[in-house]
């Protein structure tokens, strides 16, 4: 059975499909996405009665969203007090990283081993459509949004081309857990320096059929990655200019 695809990129083929959302799915995003784009700030203390103002609902579907996101880590329960927004630790961003080189890295490998032509051909046309929409200067929250959903539409792609579905599940719950990190590492000029290795690199490694060259272009890309988000953690964010290097 083909693993079902979790990320959608392409809007005019996404738009109107799925079933409708539920009240608990939209309360989801919508805390989610305050959570992600930091209105919600790491260690911020709220209740379920305030988020349901914010988001003009009532608790019942505001409390079945914050029981998932506790699960996924995004929040934390404190008795007699409500959520709080579970704090960023250095120490939590190395073993993501670390776990990342190890999923991504062997989805890459398999990946180039096992690469279908329509995967290729997506790949492809991701990429084309990252350069076309790429940000010349310090993007903004909906930019932000928009190349968060083609990064992970991008890895996923990776992730099926592996041929490994229990890789593919794996690899879509960390890439969910790393869009809190997204908006720290864009707004980081290093982020669009042309040291910086991309999109593009990984899917030219893979394009060689060389599985360890391709494990090896991703851990640099990660690489990458974690350099910058630890920048923007450390220095905070930063106007910059220029073409972006995250395709």
């Amino acid at each position: 059975m083909a693993a079902e695809r979790v990320f959608k990129w392409r809007d005019d083929v996404d738009a109107g499909r799925g079933r409708s959302p539920s009240l608990t799915d939209k309360a989801y995003e919508g805390i989610r996405e305050r959570i992600v784009e930091r209105s919600l700030e790491p260690g911020h203390d709220f209740t379920e009665a305030e988020l349901a103002r914010d988001l003009q609902m009532s608790k019942t579907p505001v409390r079945e969203a914050l029981a998932r996101l506790q699960m996924e880590g995004f929040v934390q329960a404190i008795p007699r007090r409500g959520y709080m927004v579970t704090p960023l630790h250095m120490s939590a961003i190395r073993d993501l990283f670390a776990f990342r080189a190890l999923v991504d890295g062997e989805a890459a490998a398999l990946a180039a081993r096992n690469l279908a032509s329509a995967h290729a051909d997506e790949l492809k046309e991701l990429l084309e459509v990252s350069a076309l929409s790429a940000p010349a200067i310090k993007p903004d929250a909906s930019a932000i949004a928009r190349m968060i959903r083609i990064d992970n539409a991008f890895h996923e792609i990776i992730a099926l081309a592996s041929g490994n579905a229990r890789l593919h599940r794996c690899i879509v719950g960390v890439l969910r857990e790393f869009e809190r990190f997204y908006h720290i590492e864009a707004s980081h000029p290093e982020f669009y320096g042309s040291d910086f290795v991309g999109h593009s690199d990984v899917y030219d490694a893979i394009l060689k059929s060389d599985p360890e060259y391709a494990r090896k272009t991703m851990h640099a890309h990660l690489e990458s990655s974690r350099r910058v988000l630890i920048k923007g953690l450390t220095e905070g964010p930063s106007e910059t200019g220029g073409q972006s290097a995250w395709i």
